[in-house]
């Protein structure tokens, strides 16, 4: 069975194939032309623990598309992965990567692993990552989901929330 980072590495088509697809039409805004179709779009992995809905767009491709990068970063927000202390705590590639980069996910993912092995201490996990505590929370910022599930795990542990570079 497949593990985190393996779902975020495959391409769209491959985790397409590991993903349980439904279609329906969705309710809400939109008038007549919202519930002719059904071109709403769920996508569930893990027999069903992860879970991403779009129904956004009156194309099912569309939405199927949006789904799976909702997956991705559901996969990489939610699941953690035991990180062993050392070199591999850092990370190899480029620091600046969009939301629509495949990559991005697995990004993500890594940086939340570090900082979950720190007890969400940004500091650490900064060191541990060979950046400074500035790049690593101006990293962290420009995701609102990245940001709000960092701050949520460290009110877990009595921790102050971060501040907006």
């Amino acid at each position: 069975m497949a593990n985190r980072d393996d779902f975020l590495e495959m391409d769209d088509e491959a985790l397409l194939r590991q993903c349980r697809e439904e279609c329906f039409r969705a309710s809400g805004p939109g008038g007549q032309h919202r519930n002719k179709t059904d071109s709403a779009v769920r996508l569930s992995v893990l027999d069903g623990d992860v879970v991403a809905i779009c129904a956004d767009h009156r194309s099912q491709h569309r939405n199927r598309a949006e789904a799976l990068r909702r997956l991705r970063s559901v996969l990489a927000i939610e699941l953690r992965v035991p990180i062993e202390p050392g070199p591999s705590q850092q990370w190899d590639g480029a620091w600046k990567l969009g939301k629509k980069d495949r990559r991005y996910a697995l990004f993500t993912a890594h940086l939340l692993d570090v900082l979950a092995h720190h007890n969400w201490a940004v500091g650490l996990s900064a060191d541990a990552l060979g950046t400074s505590t500035g790049k690593l929370v101006k990293a962290l910022s420009h995701d609102p989901h990245l940001w709000n599930a960092v701050n949520k795990e460290r009110a877990k542990l009595g921790l102050v929330n971060l501040r907006q570079p």
